[in-house]
């Protein structure tokens, strides 16, 4: 039997999520929690995959680019884990699953009309595929602070020489020690843990982790809304009052007034109450559930194109290995 999430469990891999260097003894002095159990916990969320990689990501201003929802349609006469892996695998896709019958869906970061008509054409000429539809959408976190990646699209900066060192470290362990960092780049210790503050405050780069939120299985709700009558702030808050544990934040798709929401539920009886709870709720026009699970995700192409953009920056700046 999986141990269930609790509230410190869901912080901790928020303030992770949104600083993937904050020191155990800051967390400790914030929720009042001893060092030890928060180290724990951190651990534990490691074993169990909830916590997969430390890694930094530039934000999307540096990148250029949108994050872009999938929506496929098959025939039924897929294999299917060969079809999740041909999806994923794709350079642009960041991830990659199976929903339901002849569902699939996608994750993909685009940086212009070209790359999404390819996308677009690349999965369209999959034999099994029938239909294809994309759209833009921005991550809802709200737990998360202002300055993680799913809350802002952060800025566009320039590196200095000195900022590419200690990024070149973070590329391979994005919670190297300060005095590891100074031994590697000759800079100065203080030095070191100035530029890293001006990395952090800067908004060109993430210090992050990749997660996965399902365990051992999530509830995805697709909403369908009355945008002229209500806005998704006023959903958010109305998951955020009656699930404050099981409200993990969602998509809000930006061509549609669909709001994909994510439920990690400590106890996966609850499911039914949810569903029944939303579909009910004054918002609601229709909502569609999907049960997700790890079963149906691909893990790849998680190298991703920050860590592209990154070591053409390095080359360039002469410091590629």
């Amino acid at each position: 039997m999986v141990e269930e999430l609790d509230w410190l469990d869901k912080a901790l891999i928020f303030e992770l999520y949104s600083n993937a260097r904050v020191p155990i003894q800051e967390l400790s002095n914030k929720y009042g929690v001893a060092f030890n159990t928060i180290k724990n916990r951190i651990k534990k969320l490691e074993r169990r995959g909830m916590i997969i990689e430390y890694t930094i990501e530039l934000s999307m201003e540096m990148l250029g680019a949108e994050w872009v929802y999938v929506e496929i349609t098959t025939n039924g006469e897929e294999e299917i884990e060969a079809l999740v892996n041909q999806i994923g695998n794709h350079p642009l896709v960041r991830f990659s699953y199976r929903i339901d019958t002849r569902k699939y869906q996608a994750r993909a970061i685009i940086t212009g009309a070209k790359e999404l008509f390819e996308l677009k054409h690349f999965i369209e000429s999959i034999d099994s595929v029938i239909k294809v539809e994309l759209h833009p959408f921005v991550w809802i976190a709200p737990d998360s602070s202002p300055s993680s990646k799913a809350r802002t699209k952060g800025c566009k900066v320039v590196f200095t020489k000195n900022q590419l060192k200690i990024l070149q470290c973070l590329i391979h362990d994005v919670r190297m020690p300060v005095i590891e960092i100074a031994k590697r780049t000759n800079i100065p210790i203080r030095k070191v843990t100035k530029i890293l503050k001006e990395l952090y405050d800067g908004g060109g780069v993430h210090f992050t982790i990749r997660m996965m939120m399902t365990d051992p299985v999530e509830l995805t709700l697709f909403i369908k809304y009355d945008n002229k009558k209500i806005d998704v702030s006023q959903i958010v808050e109305w998951f955020q009052e009656r699930y404050p544990l099981e409200f993990w934040g969602g998509a809000c798709w930006l061509d549609k007034p669909v709001f994909e929401v994510i439920i990690v539920p400590g106890k996966i009886e609850i499911f039914g109450d949810i569903t029944r709870q939303v579909q009910a709720a004054p918002f609601t026009a229709s909502v569609e559930a999907h049960l997700f699970s790890y079963d149906s995700l691909l893990q790849g192409q998680y190298k991703g194109p920050s860590h592209t953009r990154l070591e053409e920056m390095l080359q360039k700046a002469g410091l590629s290995e």
